[in-house]
């Protein structure tokens, strides 16, 4: 399951996030969140949000972020398993962050070219296009609209 807790570092200060369904709770303070075009709604304003490396630009103003807390959890292992990029140049696409399936675009046994869209995933209330890295055919979709994904996890493999 995605994490839903988040330490936010907005130009050096903590705020630390976690969204309960349809409330955004920045530092126990509460605020009703929701998606309208792409966009986040806090407490009934829309927000523009641009995100770009390690830096956001929210309603036209510039901030260093950095995010602490989505990072996968790392353990001892007794398996071998393959890298993300191992992965993907086998054909399989994989989540870049935690999230939720929004909208699936593509279905098992279509057609995919390099950069198509297969999903959109939502993170950080962000959409985010999952696109092909390989061209082929979809042999498996391991994900529906709604699932809640974690990083990494392979969302479909293409062949």
């Amino acid at each position: 399951m995605a994490n839903n807790k988040f330490t936010l570092m907005l130009e050096g200060s903590p705020y630390e996030i976690e969204r309960r369904g349809d409330l955004m709770v920045v530092n126990g303070v509460e605020f009703t969140f929701a998606m309208k075009d792409g966009q986040p709604v806090v407490g009934g304003t829309p927000h523009p949000v641009k995100l770009t490396g390690n830096s956001a630009e929210v309603d036209g103003i510039a901030y260093a972020i950095e995010a602490v807390g989505l990072e996968e959890p790392k353990g001892p292992s007794k398996s071998r398993k393959a890298t993300a990029g191992a992965a993907e140049a086998a054909g399989a696409v994989t989540a870049i962050m935690p999230g939720l399936i929004i909208k699936i675009l593509k279905q098992e046994g279509e057609r995919v070219e390099v950069g198509d869209t297969i999903l959109i995933l939502e993170a950080m209330k962000m959409q985010n296009d999952i696109q092909a890295k390989v061209a082929g055919t979809i042999q498996q979709l391991n994900v529906k609209q709604g699932d809640n994904v974690e990083m990494r996890q392979v969302l479909c493999i293409i062949e």
